[in-house]
């Protein structure tokens, strides 16, 4: 049995070993032809590494002649504001749908919950419109305030909220805390998982989007890095592949970093809270 049990502990792990690689080849494809010239790029001879791997030279031209530099901190901003008032509001608005009584909350969250089957397609227009009116278009504030509020993070946090049980509320009460004590010191203590899934999940959704801001940012210094990388041209028939890759690689590092940084917490609120309900 112990054998038995040993052989299917290894066949474990060379399937998740497998399945590892499948996944982060991709990635170490555009790493390597973030160090290769585009001719090399888009020939037909496949290449498994690079000839230098200190060839550094589209790195240099992508911070060179782009202000690589504002975009990315323009992504920062962005990404930054909108994950913090993800956290804030969807937050409130969890805590509301599960810890407060008031007549129509199950249709609130009915009503919250069937945003998510709209496709964003359908109301980009009406909302660029009121971009325009507000004279947003090319501010901070067009590609902040639409973000704000998620109706997935407030179902993600209200399934998980649902799973601490009122008990400890009312035990709070009974010493005296007000339910703004209970948020901050009964609630947010056990729900580091959810919050932190949603802190990802979040970043990556602004981070790498680029429909809206394409759309409401004309202006070069305003855009996000998405939208810059985008733009990399030399003509209308050459795609420069060499400098899109190593801006690629370029915006994708904090995304990796912020995961590597808080996947205790994502991979525990995917698995815990989020199904609870």
């Amino acid at each position: 049995m112990i054998g038995k049990a040993h052989k299917r502990n290894w066949l474990s792990y060379v399937i998740l070993i497998l399945i590892s690689v499948f996944a982060l080849f991709p990635f170490y494809i555009m790493l390597k032809s973030s160090l290769e010239p585009v001719q090399r790029i888009v020939s037909t001879e496949f290449h498994l590494f690079p000839d230098n791997w200190f060839y550094f030279e589209n790195y240099k031209t992508v911070l060179g002649k782009y202000p690589l530099g504002k975009w990315f901190m323009n992504s920062v901003i962005v990404s930054g504001v909108v994950v913090a008032g993800n956290l804030l509001f969807d937050t409130l608005a969890a805590y509301a749908l599960t810890r407060l009584e008031f007549k129509g909350r199950n249709a609130v969250f009915l009503i919250i919950l069937s945003t998510l089957i709209i496709p964003s397609e359908v109301i980009v227009v009406p909302l660029y419109l009121l971009m325009v009116q507000l004279d947003w278009v090319n501010t901070y504030q067009a590609l902040i305030v639409p973000l704000l509020i998620s109706p997935f993070g407030i179902f993600l946090l209200r399934q998980n909220f649902m799973s601490i049980p009122k008990e400890l509320d009312e035990a709070a009460m009974i010493d005296g805390c007000s339910r703004i004590g209970i948020l901050f010191r009964i609630i947010l203590p056990n729900s580091f998982a959810a919050l932190g899934t949603l802190a990802v999940i979040k970043f990556m959704w602004t981070w790498g989007d680029f429909m809206w801001p394409s759309l409401v940012i004309n202006h070069e210094s305003m855009r996000t890095l998405p939208v810059g990388i985008a733009m990399f041209q030399t003509d209308a028939a050459t795609i420069p592949w060499d400098l899109i890759i190593t801006g690629s690689v370029i915006a994708v590092v904090p995304v990796i970093v912020l995961f590597l940084f808080l996947q205790k917490y994502f991979i525990k609120g995917m698995t815990d809270g989020a199904v609870k309900g």
